[in-house]
């Protein structure tokens, strides 16, 4: 029988001590599954405190499924200590069987990590708010697009690349209960995304801020164009086109973590980047931009929702949110 002290004099309970240095025993193995615990009789008796103190410490050790207490048999330790390297070789041998599941399935590995990732996602959703699919064509808007979701409250949001989508429609689980995305892109979407009837569309549109900045730019005026995606470079020489023709713009350049945009910058009298470009790009990049700007105009491009579109995506929340209270009740 193990032999167990406890100091009368420590501001820790008697009944804690015990209860602490059994399951210290228990959890290093000295004592395993299945070993019989001294009775309380016995155990009160070798300490010289009271039954009732004995008592409260094993009724601890069952509440944290360390013991099991049957009357007439007595205390039994209950506990299984679990290595981390063994639970991760059980782990991983469980995947590896669900692996070659899914491959006699013929489902290819990237196929299986969207599918176990929108079962993960299934079961984290029952304790989350509104789920909102966000899908847009370049990650600058995408980002964009994420940041005006914050005004919502209770709402939980996953970014999706357009193209991703078109070639993996299923990436968009059940779960989510709205899909949001441009009107330039919610048509071909209807034909690949099962559940349409969740798609809302919204207008995109620059912010006045971007619009007066671009106005400012003098004719002639070499402009660059910064950005991580040649979706949204695009969209920024289309931008120029129509608020600042009379500039002479360069040839974009994409973020490149190898390489900075020193050389580029050094070419332009003003920068276009996207909002919150420091997102994309690498520390040096965002200093070189930082340091151009103390000097030259950079014009972070920023879209908003407009005011119908962010109407309706908010009726369409709440309403969600009020069929979930009702179904709680029932």
């Amino acid at each position: 029988m193990n032999l167990y002290r406890v100091n009368p004099e420590s501001d820790v309970p008697i009944y804690q001590q015990l209860a602490d240095a059994i399951y210290a025993d228990i959890k290093s193995g000295k004592l395993p599954a299945g070993t019989k615990l001294a009775t309380v009789r016995e155990m009160a008796d070798q300490l010289k405190i009271a039954h009732g103190t004995v008592k409260r410490a094993y009724d601890e050790l069952e509440k944290m499924g360390a013991v099991e207490m049957t009357q007439g048999r007595g205390t039994y330790i209950r506990y299984r200590p679990e290595t981390s390297e063994s639970k991760k070789e059980r782990a991983m041998d469980a995947i590896e069987k669900m692996l070659n599941q899914l491959e006699s399935l013929d489902i290819s590995p990237m196929e299986a990590k969207i599918f176990i990732d929108l079962k993960l996602r299934e079961r984290a959703h029952l304790n989350k708010g509104i789920s909102l699919a966000l899908i847009e064509c370049s990650p600058e808007v995408l980002y964009q697009l994420d940041e005006k979701m914050h005004k919502f409250s209770n709402v939980e949001t996953y970014k999706y690349l357009y193209d991703e989508i078109l070639k993996y429609p299923y990436k968009i689980g059940e779960e989510m209960d709205i899909i949001v995305t441009s009107a330039t892109h919610a048509k071909a979407l209807e034909n690949v995304i099962a559940e349409r009837e969740k798609i809302v569309k919204v207008a995109l549109n620059l912010v006045p801020r971007t619009i007066m900045q671009l106005a400012l730019l003098g004719k002639g005026q070499k402009v660059g164009i910064l950005c991580q995606s040649e979706r949204f470079a695009e969209l920024l020489k289309g931008v120029v086109r129509s608020y600042a023709e009379q500039t002479n713009v360069s040839q974009p350049w994409l973020f490149d973590r190898e390489r900075d945009c020193g050389a580029y910058v050094k070419g332009v009298e003003a920068l276009l980047v996207p909002e919150g470009y420091a997102k994309f790009c690498s520390r040096r990049d965002a200093e070189l931009i930082q340091k151009f700007g103390s000097k030259h105009m950079v014009i972070e491009c920023a879209y908003q929702i407009d005011q119908g579109s962010f109407i309706y995506l908010d009726e369409r929340i709440s309403e969600l949110e009020e069929k979930r209270k009702i179904s709680q009740y029932r």
